[in-house]
């Protein structure tokens, strides 16, 4: 029990003098009762979140950046109670911040699988996709290309959002003329 102790003592002499090999020992010694700490607390459903390893590395990182008074530590117990607690507090304040606080609330999560038909219907894209948007242009173009020049002008004016009668009189024929046009070349075009 004395070796125990006093080999304690050194390996927190060694790490208060810096040592990083001392650092590295501390923290495979009292690495897995930290990761156990860590993975008791954590919520299940912050598990897919969050991975146990980045709080335990959150632990060592804030023992390191600012250790405690190492000499506080009497027994080895001293200082992995110590350590237990500081996971414990790092994975309940992430707990705290997913599950109560407004901002990043899991409760308010939801599955896209899960949601509510409205809720998916609105993230359906109203736009066509620049490549279906390119051979629409295209196919348009050569469309217009095998029109006599009459009826080049009377379809573009409907994609302009021209009603037949506002077709009609702007090129000076018979809307009869132009829902004709219209017919023949869009079947299927309602205006």
């Amino acid at each position: 029990m004395a070796d125990c102790q006093r080999d304690f003592h050194g390996l927190m002499d060694q790490v208060l003098a810096g040592s990083e090999e001392a650092a590295r020992d501390l923290v495979a010694l009292y690495g897995p009762a930290v990761l156990r700490a860590v993975r008791r607390q954590l919520n299940q459903r912050l598990r897919s979140k969050f991975d146990s390893e980045d709080f335990v590395q959150d632990v060592w990182a804030s023992f390191f950046a600012a250790p405690p008074r190492l000499n506080n530590f009497k027994t080895p117990d001293d200082l992995a109670g110590f350590l237990v607690g500081v996971a414990r507090h790092k994975v309940l304040d992430a707990v705290r911040q997913r599950l109560q606080r407004q901002r990043y609330n899991l409760n308010r999560e939801q599955s896209l699988h899960d949601a509510s038909r409205p809720v998916r219907e609105r993230l359906i894209a109203t736009q066509p996709s620049p490549s279906t948007a390119a051979m629409n242009k295209e196919e348009w173009e050569e469309l217009l290309r095998r029109q006599p020049l009459v009826y080049r002008r009377i379809l573009l004016k409907v994609r302009e959002g021209q009603s037949p009668a506002e077709i009609a009189a702007d090129q000076a024929i018979s809307e009869r003329t132009v829902r004709r046009v219209i017919a023949r070349v869009l079947p299927g075009y309602a205006p």
